[in-house]
């Protein structure tokens, strides 16, 4: 093996890593999200996530990069937009996990390589990697026996009707992950995501204080649980804050289309973490999760087998 393949096969082999925290982390989001909602209104704890996010990612950036790097080079339209993306995918998405349970969200979430594929064709025009199709059967199949177990499967709760706009929502994350991409010159990808998320932030503070002031919406600091407050706060650190991140990572050297097939693994974490928050999936359920990992195995096999030529 030549240094420039081996280069290679370690650059995917830490790709492949960044997106297995992103389906760890992510998968944790789901059933957190929704026990959170129980206690925060969407947009307040969106604020105090995604601020926890900035912090950690800030503090991450200093250490590694100097305080340099905290500054904001890509222009104040930019800075707006790549920020109004990810906010509103976080509002989108949360609202969807508000009006559906943990299981159903997660076994939609199987579909969302389509979304992604079918954003970044329209997008981009660029093509399909070999295997794709395969490997979508396979995440699409693992989706329709997730499906059944949330519909049919003993003690199963029934679809709640904001599955559909969990599904939708991840239009709105690939183009952020195509602009998170192209808008930065040769920023690294720590410096992308703390970027992204300052801007949700000031985004998620503005809309969150008039929500507050006009009444429509409680302040997050009303609520006094030291348990409740750790879970947000461990959700912001390691799925807003370090997922994000690690998501740019695994973009950046996948390929977003091929990257959103690991999203297949969230469902498979969220059922697992949901689990220990009381929602107990059945077998289809778990099924489910595991065919939609085989297809993420496939198709990062084929990828493999591809850098090694």
């Amino acid at each position: 093996m030549t240094p420039a393949s081996g280069r290679g096969r370690h650059h995917m082999l830490g790709a492949f890593a960044a997106m297995l925290f992103v389906g760890v982390s992510w998968g944790a989001n789901v059933p957190v999200s929704k026990v959170m909602l129980q206690h925060f209104d969407i947009v307040p704890m969106l604020a105090v996530r995604t601020l926890a996010a900035v912090g950690t990612l800030g503090v991450l950036l200093l250490l590694v990069e100097g305080i340099g790097n905290l500054r904001i080079e890509i222009g104040l339209k930019r800075f707006l937009l790549i920020g109004l993306m990810m906010s509103g995918f976080f509002i989108i998405f949360t609202l969807g996990i508000r009006f559906s349970n943990p299981i159903s969200a997660a076994a939609v979430q199987v579909a969302g390589p389509l979304v992604a594929a079918v954003t970044v064709r329209l997008a981009t025009g660029m093509r399909f990697d070999p295997g794709f199709g395969v490997a979508l059967a396979l995440t699409l199949a693992g989706g329709a026996i997730l499906a059944a177990g949330s519909l049919f499967g003993r003690g199963a709760l029934t679809l709640g009707g904001g599955e559909i706009v969990v599904l939708l929502s991840n239009a709105l994350w690939t183009v952020y992950s195509l602009k998170a991409q192209a808008w930065f010159d040769k920023a690294s990808q720590l410096h992308r995501a703390y970027v992204a998320s300052l801007s949700a932030f000031g985004w998620m503070a503005f809309l969150s204080a008039g929500l507050v002031a006009l009444g429509w919406s409680h302040s997050p600091f009303a609520v006094t649980d030291a348990w409740i407050w750790s879970q947000l706060l461990l959700v912001a650190v390691f799925a807003s804050g370090m997922g994000a991140f690690l998501w740019n990572v695994g973009a950046s050297r996948l390929g977003v289309a091929i990257a959103s097939l690991w999203v297949n693994l969230v469902p498979f974490f969220a059922v697992l973490w949901s689990m220990t928050y009381g929602f107990m999936p059945n077998a289809y359920q778990i099924a489910g999760g595991l065919v939609a990992l085989s297809g993420v195995v496939y198709m990062q096999w084929r990828k493999l087998q591809t850098t090694k030529r």
